[in-house]
């Protein structure tokens, strides 16, 4: 059996490598690895960002039209879409003037050509009329352009009929995006949605 012999010196450098990777490996570990309070402040901050998109820019980038405005006595504001028939129209004149009260009627092209009448007698009667769009289009696949003409054109007509120019627009469908926001505001003109529907509440549709 071969017998191994270690002397002094060899145990000396043996000890003194061991040490210098040891040294070696703590060296490398504290250089690539942050301090505690880095690594905290930095999460800190990611944390921060985080939350301002979450909360802040989804408010920034959706334009959002009026649903309601905040009053402190109890008052609703009445508003009606015309686009179709007339089966219904005479009934609910009769009815708000019976109860002296006034609606805003957001009324479509295609209701407007077919009853002229109706428009004017909306007018006379104190009734707010306001835009619907010329052809009941889905509104938030339109250019800016498009948008334009669809509120203009009408407004057109409804200014022949009654004299007067609409300032409130509502989309059909209830669509819109930014660009219909935006376009429908640099009109002059107020978007207005609504946050109650009898038609679905009541199911009278």
């Amino acid at each position: 059996m071969p017998v191994i012999v270690i002397t002094k010196r060899t145990w000396k450098w043996i000890l003194i490598v061991a040490v210098a990777a040891i040294v070696a490996v703590l060296l490398l570990s504290a250089i690539g690895k942050p301090k505690a309070t880095e690594t905290d402040e930095a999460a800190q901050a990611m944390a921060e960002i985080e939350s301002y998109e979450l909360s802040v820019l989804p408010l920034r980038a959706r334009e959002l039209p009026v649903y309601n405005v905040a009053r402190e006595d109890k008052a609703i504001a009445l508003t009606i879409d015309a686009a179709w028939d007339t089966d219904k129209t005479e009934f609910i004149l009769k009815l708000l003037k019976q109860e002296d009260v006034k609606a805003t009627f957001f009324l479509c092209g295609v209701w407007v050509k077919a009853y002229p009448d109706y428009v004017k007698r909306l007018a006379e009667e104190g009734h707010v009329i306001a835009n619907h769009s010329l052809t009941h289009p889905h509104m938030n696949k339109l250019s800016a352009e498009q948008i334009r003409a669809e509120i203009s054109d009408l407004d057109d007509i409804i200014e022949d009929l009654t004299g007067q120019r609409c300032t409130l627009f509502r989309a059909p469908y209830g669509e819109y995006n930014n660009t219909v926001v935006q376009t429908v505001r640099a009109m002059g003109y107020e978007i207005v949605q609504w946050n109650r529907d009898v038609f679905l509440q009541y199911g009278i549709m």
